[in-house]
């Protein structure tokens, strides 16, 4: 039966002028606000008649009173709900009378989930983790590239970026009990549906609104089960809900009259285009109708289109810390089926390992509920996090693009230019690299829009004129953010890609589908870049032979110190004494090994605090070694003499503390000298250093007059004896290449020890020639082609 319209009385009329004024509202903007044409708006101020929806929408935004405004009684209802009236007691029966026979169906329907690549169900309350919302939404602050930058202190704080920093975050639950309408925002996977679901049993129990009663619906599945638009009514949906359960629907109507329910509809989003408009239109009338209620709302972020009058809306935030460790404890228990006490061993393994400094990239993608979920499972099967980068990545992409949406059999509609799958893998490729190029980790959309012309313009048949391409543009720019979350708006016009480390992932993928010599030059051009590196990583383990870009690499390398003659010399030096040692590791790790040893015995250090990182990504830990152990206790003790040098000089407090760490190093040297020559100049070196215990302040003046000179004893013996102990004197400009040298050596062995294929030619060249002066590496090539 057809809703009857309403008029408004002269006296309503004249109270909505009067809040059209307040407001400082035209007409126009009214129906605007309300999403509705201007014709019904008009009528309502001319005292014509327009339909209830409408009539009660107008007033609703005016914040009047429908009643009143049509000159009716304020308890007068629609004709949809009964005339019987509840209250007091008997209302309170009622509710517990439908609470009870809805149970069974809430629990059947919210209590557990099915989680993408587990044959099982889970039960929702065993893997449950609180979440918690943005009060303000990213994507429609106003901010500005350079306002994001200001935050972005490193590369680890990336996901808190884009109006995270200084917002507020409140738990969920906490914010569904302060407002009675709330639309849920959140990316793909982050546990939107989860969180209503977890809202829906909570109330079923009575421990969450217990004067309610829950029902959960799937706008997906609202949609798809109207086989006409007239069926399109979730006035009609709710009714059958509740008669399947035997509920009466006079029972219902009261129900939905009073406010008696908490009503959830999950996934606005994963309706159909071809239905969005009228299921949001049908939305926004039956939650104007039945505004007592309480309702949730959820919707991914970048398919918010509509606004609901009334409603609150709130963003998910992306998982914390302490989130993450709840959520991997319960995963290893109720996904694993593990032992209450194995899977808490096992959480704490996993914890542990994620937060070692070279897991950081993993770290980053466990934010997400859906992402964290795969990297548990990727834990469980494999025993640790053995899986390469490239393969990690690969998985999220396709976790991200396709999988997610299959498992929950969601069918997006294809809203832009019809890319294929892999069309659209190789877009993201093109625009991670550009913008990666350019150091760009946030964009403007007029300048994503463009590569995105750019990239569709390689393909034929795509229309050249202006207008269909610019439309062209936006429809693959939202396919991209609605239904994959790959890209993200961080702020107003302003893009970013979701992961910082998934923009590196599809940085490398370019340079892998385009495997030349001048794009290898290109790449190796950033070799000295840190942001960089984990770029040539990726790209060497996803190609099928690394030799090329390896080899332009280590050239890249060599040219980096070759002009600077004290640096070459040094190279001469460190190959010469290394070649002096006799062991079994390999000659390069050698010379990293005394590398790092000048540099923690300088003045000022050269080479940033990295222990033996090269020599140990060669072969391991050398530090067994007869030689190498002695070489470095005597730099160790260089090292202290530089230290106490300074601590005497600029009068430190702990002056004292580095006298005795002196006086230990020295020590413990002399008793691992094996040589009796050395030994014994050593000894007698010894003799001329005063006690420190018994007199300190004889001590400090005896250093101050004379530890120069005896310190330079020590290094000229050290010189004749066993060849080290130079003071090389770099300056700040040599420190700083040194310190990139390495650095970037350090990336080439890691290079070759991640690369998916390296010939063995190539890569005994490499290691002979690591940490050489090009004269001696011209040597060792020249060599190589003699024999």
């Amino acid at each position: 039966m057809t809703s009857q319209g309403l008029r408004a009385s002269p006296e309503g009329i004249r109270a909505a002028k009067t809040a059209l004024t307040d407001k400082t509202w035209s007409q126009h903007k009214l129906a605007t606000a309300l999403g509705i044409t201007r014709q019904p708006v008009s009528k309502f101020f001319a005292g014509e008649s327009i339909s209830r929806s409408c009539f009660v929408q107008i007033c609703q935004q005016l914040g009047l009173s429908w009643q009143k405004v049509a000159g009716l009684p304020e308890d007068v209802a629609f004709e949809t709900t009964p005339k019987t009236q509840f209250k007091g007691a008997d209302l309170d029966t009622l509710v517990r009378e439908v609470r009870q026979k809805r149970q069974d169906k809430i629990q059947d329907q919210c209590s557990t989930l099915q989680i993408l690549d587990i044959s099982q169900t889970i039960q929702l309350i065993d893997i449950y983790t609180d979440i918690n919302v943005l009060e303000k939404i990213t994507n429609l602050q106003w901010r500005e590239i350079s306002d994001l930058l200001k935050d972005f202190k490193s590369e680890s704080n990336f996901n808190q970026l884009g109006g995270y920093k200084g917002q507020r975050k409140l738990p969920g639950l906490e914010v569904v009990l302060r407002h009675s309408k709330l639309m849920v925002l959140g990316k793909p996977g982050s546990g939107k549906t989860t969180f209503l679901q977890y809202l829906a049993i909570e109330c079923n129990k009575g421990k969450f609104q217990p004067n309610r009663i829950p029902i959960f619906i799937r706008m997906k599945e609202f949609a798809e089960d109207a086989q006409s638009d007239s069926q399109l009514n979730l006035l009609n949906y709710i009714i059958q809900e509740f008669i399947n359960c035997s509920i009466e629907q006079e029972s219902t109507k009261i129900m939905l009259a009073e406010g008696k329910l908490l009503i959830l509809l999950d996934g606005l989003d994963e309706v159909a285009v071809e239905k969005a408009d009228k299921v949001t239109r049908e939305v926004r009338s039956f939650t104007q109708t039945f505004y007592r209620n309480q309702f949730v709302i959820s919707c991914r972020i970048a398919a918010h289109k509509y606004r609901f009058q009334g409603f609150t809306e709130v963003e998910v935030a992306d998982f914390d810390q302490e989130q993450i460790e709840i959520f991997a404890k319960n995963w290893f228990v109720a996904v694993a089926f593990n032992s209450r006490e194995d899977g808490e061993v096992i959480g704490n393994l996993f914890i542990n390992q994620l937060h070692l400094p070279e897991n950081q990239h993993i770290r980053e993608l466990a934010v997400t509920p859906i992402l964290l979920h795969w990297i548990c499972l990727v834990f469980q099967v494999k025993d640790g996090f053995s899986l390469k980068p490239a393969k990690l990545y690969e998985q999220a992409l396709n976790i991200l693009m396709f999988r997610w949406d299959e498992i929950r059999g969601i069918k997006r509609d294809r809203v832009g230019y019809n890319l294929t799958l892999v069309s659209k893998k190789k877009l993201l490729y093109q625009l991670a690299a550009i913008t990666f190029e350019y150091g760009d980790y946030f964009f403007e959309k007029e300048n994503i829009l463009q590569l995105i012309a750019e990239y569709l313009n390689t393909f034929a048949g795509v229309h050249s004129e202006a207008t269909q391409l610019q439309l062209v543009q936006e429809a693959v720019l939202q396919e991209i953010e609605v239904q994959n979350g790959l890209l993200v708006q961080r702020a107003q016009e302003i893009y970013s890609f979701s992961h910082l480390t998934l923009q590196k992932y599809f940085t490398a993928r370019k340079f892998v589908e385009f495997p030349q010599v001048q794009n290898w030059n290109n790449l190796v051009n950033h070799i000295t870049e840190k942001r960089w590196q984990e770029v040539f990583l990726l790209t060497v383990g996803m190609l099928p032979n690394s030799d090329e870009i390896l080899q332009i690499m280590k050239q890249k390398i060599d040219l980096l110190v070759a002009e600077d003659e004290r640096l070459q010399y040094f190279l001469t030096w460190l190959h010469q004494k290394s070649s002096s040692v006799s062991t079994q590791y390999k000659a390069a790790a050698v010379r990293a090994f005394y590398l790092v040893c000048v540099e923690q015995s300088s003045h000022r250090a050269f080479i940033y605090p990295s222990g033996y990182d090269l020599e140990y990504a060669l072969v391991g830990n050398i530090a067994f070694d007869a030689d190498l152990a002695l070489d470095e206790f005597l730099f160790s003790t260089i090292a202290c003499i530089n230290e106490l040098d300074f601590a005497f000089e600029y009068s430190l407090n702990d002056a004292l503390d580095h006298a005795h760490a002196f006086a230990i190093a020295f020590d413990e040297t002399v008793d691992l000298v094996v040589n009796p020559k050395l030994k014994q100049v050593l000894q007698k070196l010894k003799k001329q250093l005063p006690s420190i215990d018994s007199n300190p302040e004889k001590f400090r003046e005896w250093w101050q007059a004379k530890g120069k000179v005896w310190g330079e004893q020590l290094r000229d013996i050290l010189i004749k004896y066993r060849n080290i102990g130079y003071d090389w004197q770099f300056d700040e400009q040599q420190k700083e290449l040194l310190q990139q040298y390495y650095d970037v050596n350090k990336l080439l062995v890691d290079c070759l020890n991640s690369a998916a294929d390296v010939t063995a030619r190539v890569r005994e060249e490499i290691e002979e020639t690591l940490l050489l002066a090009i004269a001696d590496i011209e040597k060792v090539r020249n060599s190589d082609t003699n024999s």
